[in-house]
């Protein structure tokens, strides 16, 4: 065989190595086809060497007829080795790259336009009341109240199925399922939402989600401090449906990152201007249209929430990392309801019911029905937070302000169009003893806990006072003898990080009411302290 022959062979054998083994049976009828042209070739190499004893420099050997025939059958099977590796090389070049780790699962296109994640919150909690508390109506002849919600139970506090991403680089969007309270038809579908990102100075968000009122409301579900929000979040609406603009800026000299969502803690400078379908005080919006606490499928449908925030981090950058974390703002908003249902206050960690705009109340002989919003409300929300390596601080003020109805049954007009403004407050510090950066977006572990290995993750000790005082012109309306008039909550918590995704939450709450608890020589009665304990599983990614 002549080495220009074998060099091509040579190259196809090498070839054929490469190609994918999708291509095996191909490769293997080439190769066998490939033999079988290397044997006839060496048997015309060999008879052409009989046949021509000398060749001369100036006459080059006539190349057989039969010859001719091989090489162009081996440049055709070169041509579609070539064709099949292009096929091959294009079909790679839009498999997608698969991504599993501690962020969830991700799968990210090959030019990084497209992505979707894959993540989930699971929360198992323990609940325990303590001292002499009684989940019952105490006798009616002591006046009446309804004590902490109990009994003592485990639950599944959360069970989310969380599906985000973007595409075209620009379009963010966010799918979150609950199934932990699936008979709540609100909490089946707690976000969903799309956010055109396009630049990072003005974004469209629009769907269903936190209005961007209340920090602590803002703050991730799995990266509170403690198991359940204070009471000045209790003032603010949870989830609505609605469109709101966004936008950040970056320190002087910085670009601003991209931040989708309701909530941007990145940038030095942010805000929120947004108009949803107003779902009132801890309100659930079903995302339809329809809040789950108004008292007719279309009272509300026109009558919208405005709200607005801003936020500024200004020392970012600045080189004084004691300040870096620290920032500050105001949000606010305004709606003019007709006739929405109020929805009723709860204890934090026991969620237990201290006043209740349903029920029926009897003042001055008359019963009234259910109470509604109806006219102007607004409220104002300054707030701030401070992390500084291992300590935190989080605190925020709040007055809500709504008009009360007493209902259809009140003939007397003294009980209708009441201005309420509730007022509440928290005030919340933590330290991280094992020494990680405290901050808003949670705790990530120096070491997973590995006991074996002398690891133990990471541990944060934290304590929040947190106050709410209902207008007293509420119980021209209400009866203070059913509904307490404040409640002050002191909660002191320990969570134990195991690693980024799992940890561990111990908090212990007493909350201390003003009113509620029947009438004792026509005093109305302060109702029995609440102290609870509770604990979570949480595992979030």
């Amino acid at each position: 065989m002549t080495p220009f022959k074998r060099t091509v062979l040579s190259s196809i054998t090498l070839a054929l190595l490469g190609i994918s083994s999708a291509q095996a049976a191909d490769t293997q009828a080439l190769e066998k086809r490939i033999k079988e042209l290397e044997s006839r070739l060496e048997k015309l190499d060999r008879a052409n060497a009989l046949s021509t004893p000398a060749i001369t420099l100036s006459t080059p050997a006539a190349t057989s007829p039969e010859v001719e025939k091989l090489n162009r059958k081996v440049n055709t099977l070169e041509r579609k080795l070539e064709v099949q590796d292009e096929v091959t090389t294009g079909a790679l070049s839009k498999i997608p790259n698969f991504e599993a780790g501690a962020d969830g699962f991700r799968v990210t296109s090959t030019d990084k336009k497209h992505q979707l994640r894959i993540g989930g919150t699971l929360q198992t909690d323990y609940r325990t009341f303590m001292g002499s508390n009684a989940a019952v109506w105490t006798p009616a002849s002591s006046g009446g109240y309804l004590a902490p919600a109990g009994p003592d139970s485990v639950f599944l506090r959360q069970g989310r199925i969380i599906l985000d991403g973007y595409v075209y680089s620009d379009l963010y969007f966010k799918i979150m399922a609950d199934f932990a309270q699936t008979s709540n038809t609100a909490n089946l579908l707690p976000d969903a939402y799309l956010d055109y990102n396009y630049h990072p100075a003005a974004s469209l968000l629009v769907g269903k989600f936190k209005p961007s009122i209340s920090l602590e409301r803002l703050q991730g579900d799995a990266d509170t401090v403690f198991l359940e929000r204070s009471f000045a979040a209790n003032l603010a609406p949870n989830r609505d449906a609605g469109v709101q603009i966004h936008g950040a800026f970056g320190a002087p000299g910085y670009k601003a990152e991209r931040a989708a969502g309701p909530i941007d803690s990145k940038n030095a400078f942010t805000y929120q201007l947004g108009i949803s379908d107003g779902t009132g005080d801890s309100g659930n919006s079903y995302g339809n249209g329809v809040p789950t606490n108004n008292s007719s499928s279309t009272a509300f449908a026109s009558d919208k929430e405005f709200d607005g925030r801003i936020f500024a981090q200004p020392f970012q950058h600045t080189g004084y990392s004691w300040l870096e974390g620290f920032g500050f703002g105001i949000a606010g908003s305004y709606s003019d309801p007709n006739h929405q249902a109020i929805n009723a206050q709860r204890t934090l960690l026991g969620q237990s019911q201290f006043i209740d705009y349903t029920k029926q109340n009897t003042i001055t002989g008359q019963t009234i029905g259910t109470v509604t919003s109806n006219g102007a409300s607004h409220r104002i929300y300054p707030q701030a937070f401070w992390y500084a390596g291992p300590f935190g601080l989080m605190g925020e003020y709040v007055e809500s302000t709504q008009t009360l109805n007493g209902g259809s049954l009140v003939a007397n007009s003294k009980y209708n169009n009441i201005s309420q403004t509730n007022k509440a407050a928290q005030f919340q510090i933590s330290y991280v003893v094992t020494g990680e950066d405290n901050a808003f977006a949670g705790i990530k572990p120096m070491r997973n806990f590995d006991p074996l290995k002398g690891s133990w993750g990471a541990l944060q000790l934290a304590g929040r006072w947190s106050e709410l005082t209902v207008d007293s012109d509420t119980f021209k309306i209400l009866d203070p003898s059913k509904s307490a008039s404040k409640a002050t909550a002191a909660t002191f918590g320990a969570n134990w990080f195991l690693n980024k995704n799992a940890l561990i939450r111990l908090d212990y709450e007493q909350v201390l009411f003003n009113g509620g608890a029947g009438t004792d020589s026509s005093h109305v009665k302060n109702r029995p302290s609440e102290q609870i304990f509770s604990s979570r599983f949480q595992l979030a990614f």
